[in-house]
This record gives C-alpha cells, structure tokens and sequence, in this order.
C-alpha cells in the first residue's frame, strides 16, 4: 500500500463521516415522524418542561386511570359546574353559655355564609350539654339552627331549618351529652335561589331541670351541606 492511497483513503473517510454529520444536523423541516423513532426512544427526561399544553393533549386521552389517586383536590376543579354534595360552610363556636328554660343564644364565629344560585342547603350541628348535680332529674336540653331570624329567642317556624334535644332521666351528677341537630318535623333546608344569597346562622339553646337549674352549653359546631 503506497502513501497515496493511505492519504485518499484517510480523506475519503472524513469526507463521508463529515458529510454523514453535517446531514444528520441538517434535517430538512418536518422530516422526522413517528416511523423515525425508535419506539421508547422519547422519555419524560428528553420532554422540556412545561413544552406540553393542553391544545397538544387528544380529547378523551387522559381518564381516571392516568391520574395519580388523591392527586386532585377541590382548588383543582371548578366546584360551580360539578355536581357535589359537600359542607360548603363551617359554622363554629367554643364558647360556654349558661343555658335556661327560655331560649339563649350561643355564639359562632363565623355566623354568615353565601349560598350559590341554583344550590339546596341543608343544615346540621352538634353542641355538647352538660347537667350539673343541681339540675335534677329528669332534665333535658334543646336546640334550634335558624337562618335569617330577626328574632332568635322568640323564632318563626320558617325561621328554623335543624333542631335536637337530649335527655337524662336518671343521673344525679354531673352528665354531659352530645346534641346532634339535623332536619325534623319543622326544619328544613334552603332550595335553589336564583342568585347568590346572603345567610345569618344562629344557633339557639333550652333546657330543663325537675329542680334547680345550672346547666351550660359549649362547642357548638354547624355545617352547611351543599347539594347540586
């Protein structure tokens, strides 16, 4: 082998891998399709970050199975277009109010809520009672959710919208109970206004001794149940 046929050879081989590279990073537009990839060949880590939008994602493509479970929450959907029966409101209260036989008032701290058009509200509670020893048997306690009432100790049956009692007919000492307050006989829910409305929630208490008297109320806890 003589000198000049190493030299062609050596010059024909970077010709063609030059020629081979320039070609590769030359690619004429839209050449490149989906027989040209190797399958598997586009991975997570070759995508750019945010380089794929929703105008690139086929309709129907992504279902419950492609999404990760407990990986959506409320703030990630549009809860005035879904059908939902939810709390939409929290009324609370930690509060400790003597409680007599004539209806008393027990605070919230957040007493006000919007309802949405077009939504049924539903109204449930709970308030804890307690008999002291004074109180004698039988004794018993019981309570209203109002809404919009311009008179919470003397209230409209219109006005009421849950209620509950208990009662302790045998104790001697002190008792605490757990009211629960729910939709009765007269109370009932709010259904479908035409716009946003406005709400004040009151939440009021009575109770009952065979003799004496001292009995207190406290925690009081009201949702609003939303129903679409």
């Amino acid at each position: 082998m003589t000198f000049e046929n190493v030299l062609v050879t050596v010059v024909a081989f970077v010709v063609l891998a030059g020629g081979t590279a320039f070609a590769a990073q030359q690619l004429g537009k839209k050449t490149v399709g989906a027989k040209q990839l190797k399958a598997n060949a586009v991975t997570s880590k070759k995508i750019k970050k945010n380089a794929v939008t929703r105008a690139k994602i086929r309709n129907g493509s992504v279902d419950s199975g492609k999404v990760l479970d407990g990986s959506l929450g409320s703030v990630d959907l549009n809860l005035a277009d879904v059908p939902f029966s939810r709390i939409v409101h929290e009324g609370r209260g930690g509060s400790t109010v003597a409680v007599g036989t004539a209806l008393t008032p027990f605070p919230l701290d957040n007493p006000t809520y919007t309802q949405a058009a077009g939504e049924n509200d539903l109204f449930f509670g709970a308030l804890s009672v307690t008999f002291p020893p004074g109180c004698t048997s039988p004794r018993d306690a019981n309570a209203m959710v109002l809404v919009d009432s311009a008179k919470p100790t003397d209230p409209p049956s219109g006005d009421i919208v849950a209620q509950g009692s208990v009662e302790d007919d045998e104790g001697t000492g002190t008792v605490t109970k757990q009211m629960r307050l729910g939709p009765g006989e007269i109370g009932g829910g709010r259904f479908e206004p035409a716009t946003a409305t406005s709400h004040t929630l009151s939440l009021v208490v009575e109770a009952e001794c065979n003799a004496g008297s001292g009995v207190t109320a406290t925690n009081g806890a009201l949702d609003v149940i939303g129903v679409r």
